[in-house]
């Protein structure tokens, strides 16, 4: 047994426990255009597939349409912060 094992507990039965954390499920909020023409290239509407920026998955227009139309049904609410004026009223 050397000194480091003594030090940090080596010779003692490691436990190994895991922990499982799933990742929330991705909105597919900010989406990247893909054209194949470079002539295309800065025409929204001639962009062949879009690339999700959180996932990396990959879109047609119609699905990219579709989940832009209900991006905010998606998002959690945010809380509005108050501002510096509001929060001295408060006092």
């Amino acid at each position: 047994m050397g000194f480091f094992d003594k030090l940090f507990g080596g010779s003692k039965e490691k436990q190994s426990t895991t922990m499982v954390v799933e990742a929330p499920p991705c909105p597919h909020v900010v989406l990247v255009p893909r054209w194949d023409a470079a002539s295309d290239i800065g025409i929204t509407e001639k962009a062949s597939r879009f690339v999700c920026e959180g996932c990396e998955q990959v879109f047609t227009p119609e699905e990219a349409r579709a989940l832009q139309a209900s991006a905010s049904d998606r998002l959690p609410e945010q809380v509005e912060e108050k501002s510096l004026e509001e929060r001295l009223a408060d006092e």
